[in-house]
């Protein structure tokens, strides 16, 4: 009887263990390694905060598309339901996967009144690996040409976008940090004429964080 109760936590932690490989095997591009959970690898530089200001107000194209599901999708539309609000991804950044649930987060503040979605450079089966693994709560756009993503000049993942209903550029964010973050949710909220609701940033750096640069994906 004793070795029963031995030996079975030791088969236990051996399977949690060949799961996690497992899982860590099938995962996106990244190594466990490199994930450094608040410390930021590429900081926002003063020229990136000046290209995304520059870019309020900008008009930007009606662009038709599908997500990892094949739904279709009508990003900026000039008469749309609601705001929307795009966040880019890298593909194999490991910035990207730090900063994912914290988006999740936020969408969960709006749901029902700003429209989520996630573009990433990855072809469409990543895109849906990716989806599927981190299980996001929002439609994922695969853009393995990078047509959507140079339209919003986003020049590295991290980017984001809020997008009026008339298909402006309200803001534009070149990255993530606890008070970008907070500042998100706030301007979020006050598009959608509701009460700023309450926000954790939990983890995220208090340094202003950009992610991998979509021209050089090698740069991590």
């Amino acid at each position: 009887m004793r070795l029963i109760w031995l030996t079975a936590p030791a088969g236990m932690a051996l399977a949690c263990v060949g799961l996690l490989l497992m899982r860590v095997g099938n995962g996106p591009h990244y190594s466990s390694d490199d994930i450094k959970i608040g410390e930021p690898r590429h900081l926002i530089s003063e020229q990136m905060f000046a290209e995304t200001a520059a870019l309020a107000n900008k008009q930007e194209p009606t662009i038709s598309t599908k997500d990892t599901t094949g739904k279709a999708w009508t990003l900026a539309p000039k008469h749309g339901d609601r705001p929307q609000y795009i966040y880019f991804i890298v593909d194999g950044c490991p910035c990207s996967y730090d900063a994912e649930s914290l988006f999740h987060d936020l969408s969960k503040n709006f749901k029902g009144k700003v429209d989520f979605f996630s573009v990433t450079n990855a072809t469409p089966a990543k895109a849906k690996q990716w989806a599927s693994e981190l299980n996001v709560p929002y439609p994922v756009i695969p853009d393995p040409k990078q047509d959507i993503i140079h339209a919003y000049e986003a020049k590295a993942a991290i980017y984001s976008a809020l997008i009026t209903k008339d298909g402006h550029i309200l803001k534009m964010w070149p990255g993530y940090s606890a008070d970008i973050l907070m500042d998100i949710n706030a301007t979020l909220a006050k598009l959608a004429g509701i009460p700023t609701p309450p926000f954790d940033p939990k983890y995220a750096p208090l340094k202003k964080a950009a992610g991998c640069s979509f021209s050089d994906p090698n740069f991590k």
